[in-house]
């Protein structure tokens, strides 16, 4: 798995830091205000780009689940996917919970479970 930095999502955390920063190194209670502005705002974009990402990640799952009819086994999406098998995990549950996901079989342990596209 490579790990690649989106520098269009830097902005966000970044945000986050310096307003913590400032909170913390400041004595003025106006920049100290304002300093908690800047970190709520940086928290909101930072816990709105991590649900983008998994927006994402559930729309790969279920394109990959598209190609197999007969349905792919957790291990068999992770691997196509190049994603962890935990982060596929995360977006089969998420997906079987709103029903465009049906698990194959039942009992299996998570890694063996196979998957397909609700009818």
């Amino acid at each position: 798995m490579s790990i690649s930095i989106d520098p269009n999502r830097i902005p966000d955390p970044g945000t986050l830091a310096i307003g913590v920063f400032t909170a913390f190194t400041t004595h003025d209670p106006t920049v100290l205000a304002l300093g908690i502005c800047v970190v709520s705002s940086g928290l909101l974009l930072t816990t709105a780009d991590a649900y983008e990402q998994d927006l994402l990640r559930d729309r790969k799952v279920v394109a990959h689940l598209a190609k197999q009819p007969d349905g792919a086994r957790l291990r068999q999406i992770g691997n196509a996917l190049n994603l962890p098998h935990r982060a596929v995990a995360k977006s089969l549950a998420r997906l079987t919970a709103d029903g465009i996901v049906v698990r194959q079989c039942e009992g299996e342990s998570l890694p063996m479970r196979s998957y397909r596209l609700a009818d």
